[in-house]
């Protein structure tokens, strides 16, 4: 991979492993000025970034997504009726 040669393709599991890991310094500069041209790659790596933050909240046991939420008696008698009526 030439350093002024980088694309999205040598980039993006990068910008994945980045998350996850350290990478070496090699690696990690080519990424981030592949980042400073690319706006696609930005949006990838911005995307990955919430995905993760999202992913982990759901795994910690005191996240509010955690918390048991039930249908009312009524929100479910409606459901019901909605879907079978797709049917």
């Amino acid at each position: 991979m030439q350093l002024m040669h980088i694309t999205c393709k040598d980039t993006s599991p990068v910008i994945s492993e980045m998350l996850d890991q350290p990478v070496s310094s090699a690696k990690y500069w080519r990424t981030r000025i592949h980042l400073a041209m690319c706006s696609v790659c930005r949006y990838y790596k911005t995307q990955l970034e919430i995905l993760t933050r999202v992913t982990h909240e759901l795994a910690d046991e005191d996240s509010p997504a955690k918390m048991d939420v039930s249908l009312s008696p009524e929100s479910k008698a409606q459901l019901k009726k909605v879907l079978k009526s797709q049917q």
